[in-house]
Order: C-alpha cells, then structure tokens, then sequence
C-alpha cells in the first residue's frame, strides 16, 4: 500500500493539514506507523524531509483528538510521575553504582534519560566508570530526573512537551553545569535540537552526546585501555537520532578503532543509508509486530557482515535490536550480541 510508504504518508498529510481530507482513526494509523527516522529523505533525489511534514500532521490530529490511547497512557506517565513508563519516581536511580553521591553542583551533568534509567542495567554505570576514570567532575540529578518530553514531541502533544521542557531544564539549570551530557540519542537531540527551537535557552550550556564526551576524552589521553585477549568483530548501528537527524556518524567510529580488540566492520546500509532499528517515531508502542520485524531485519545484516556484536549509541536501539537478536537466534539465523558504546568502552578501560 503507498501509505505505507514515504510518498503516500507525505501525500495523507498534505491533504489532512490542506483541509482536503478529515483527521480520522484509519489516517492516524498510518502516520503513526512512520518511524521519522528519515532514510527516505536520504533515499529520495528531492530530499524531502519527511519527519516534519509527519510531525505536523500529528500535532493536527493530537489537536483533534486522535492521539492513538496507547500514547495517551505514555504521555499521562510523563505527567504524573516523569517518566512514560509510570515509574516510580524513587527508582529512578536503582541503577545507580551503590557509592555514587549526588551533588548540588558539578561542571557535568549526566543526563541518564528514562530507558537507561528503566530499562537497562549497564549503560548508566558504564558512563559513570568511564567519566571517573577519567576524574572527571559530574554529578547526576537521579530521582529529580524528569523525561526530556522527545516523545509528547514525537507523537505531536505540543502542550505536553513543553511541560516536559520546562521541568527538565529547571532542574538542568539549578546545577550550574556548564556541559550536559546525554546517554539518550533522544535526549541529546531534544537538548541539542528542540529545545532552542521551541523556547529553551542554553547559553553558556554546552551539550553533548556520551560518544562525543568520550571522544574528547580518548582524544585527550585521559583513558588506557587493557590489552585485549581475543578480537571481536562490531558492527556498528547509527541511531537516527543523532545520525541523520544530527549528522554525527565519525565519533562513535572513532572511539570503536581506539578501543583495543575491536575490528570495525559496516552494515551495508550505514551513515545516511542506515536503516531504522525499529524503535523510533514512537512506533515500538503503536505497533510493536511492525517494530519487532525491522529490527529483526536490522540484526540479519549484522549477522550476514560476520559480526559477532551490533553496538549502538542509543539505549532505544539497544533495546530493540536486542529483541532481534533473540528472534534471530530463536530461528536459528544467528547470535549476535548487543551493546551500547558507552558499555563496550567500559569494559575496555585499563
């Protein structure tokens, strides 16, 4: 069907926002089944850019009521307990390493976001190991950490994301940090991205990305790494979030070459071309069997390269392409394991 694809969702848009069609259950469908996660604009000669022509079109619909409920019921966690999970506020923080202390002001605020948070054991004690070897001055807002709203943006509840961007960055700004450092591809881009351009003002604020911060910090001689015993060839996944969306594709490659052990080997579809893991757009909870298929797909290229690990930089893409890596291995297609960078760096550190 062409309204699965990028020209026909550009098309229902045109005519819903032009006035020529009514919003309706069935158009919404469709524009919520999009990813945003712009391959098409990098696979169309008129580059086109598609994510915000659908975004547009879902800040119409939530306008006129049909916000699919499942986003609702996201949006309402945001609300009520700031997180999309309906987390508890007080475990935010239950990953934490036992002997961190959290401090009122430090040069550099982890900003954990709430899949590291929730979803995953390893990331946030990863950035953490990584940023004590260097001795770095950080600290981490923990409980008092509230979701960035990239998804009330994503799914086109304008009021909701701008609640969202008002509390994180009160509570940004009462540490007096001057870097901010994002383990989220999502949140990087929300601090990076939307935030200037919807009313937020970071001046004297420099944002940054984990990879970008551990770049810096490999570039400036401040982490050894053991020798490694074996080598481990890593496929290496760009998130769209910070790959087409932000154009940064060389730091993630640059830290896994400086890592001892690890061959570098590509996808064939990567940088610009790179295809989705299936967690973007909001879509891994719209339709999760739509999702679960591309990154399904996703982790067979990895496995058809000879990789014996797909490393990302996004804990959405982790989580993802970890769902296909237990698929391909339960049909027998292949094993592969799935990291993020910060995690792999981590494990590497002398």
């Amino acid at each position: 069907l062409e309204t699965m694809n990028a020209r026909g969702r550009n098309t229902l848009a045109y005519n819903m926002l032009t006035g020529q069609i009514e919003p309706s259950t069935d158009l919404a469908r469709r524009l919520y089944q999009c990813m945003i996660c712009l391959n098409c604009k990098y696979t169309c000669p008129a580059q086109v850019d598609l994510s915000h022509v659908v975004h547009a079109a879902r800040v119409r619909l939530t306008e006129q009521g049909f916000l699919p409920d499942i986003h609702k019921s996201l949006i309402a966690g945001i609300g009520e307990r700031g997180n999309p999970f309906g987390e508890d506020p007080a475990k935010r923080a239950d990953v934490f390493p036992k002997d961190f202390q959290a401090k009122d002001t430090a040069d550099t605020l982890f900003y954990m976001g709430c899949v590291s948070s929730y979803q995953d054991l390893k990331i946030i004690p990863s950035i953490m190991k990584v940023a004590r070897t260097a001795g770095e001055d950080f600290t981490a807002l923990g409980q008092g950490e509230v979701c960035c709203g990239y998804l009330a943006y994503l799914v086109g509840d304008m009021k909701a994301f701008d609640r969202s961007r008002q509390a994180a960055m009160d509570r940004i700004k009462k540490t007096g940090a001057k870097t901010v450092v994002a383990t989220c591809a999502g949140c990087y881009k929300t601090f990076h991205d939307l935030y200037p351009k919807t009313g937020g003002d970071w001046e004297g604020v420099k944002v940054l990305h984990a990879i970008e911060y551990i770049d810096g910090l490999m570039k400036a001689g401040r982490l050894n790494f053991k020798p490694a015993a074996e080598t481990t060839k890593v496929a290496y996944h760009d998130p769209c979030d910070i790959g087409r969306h932000m154009m940064m594709y060389e730091p993630p490659r640059d830290v896994l070459k400086a890592l001892p052990g690890v061959e570098l080997v590509e996808f064939p579809l990567n940088r610009n071309l790179a295809k989705c893991c299936g967690g973007g757009g909001g879509v891994k909870a719209f339709d999760n069997p739509l999702s679960g298929d591309i990154a399904f797909e996703r982790v067979l290229q990895a496995v058809g390269v000879g990789a014996d690990a797909v490393v990302s930089a996004c804990p959405s893409c982790k989580n993802s392409l970890n769902q296909g890596a237990a698929r391909a291995r339960k049909e027998k297609k292949g094993k592969v394991k799935v990291l993020d960078l910060v995690e792999l760096v981590a494990q590497s550190l002398a």
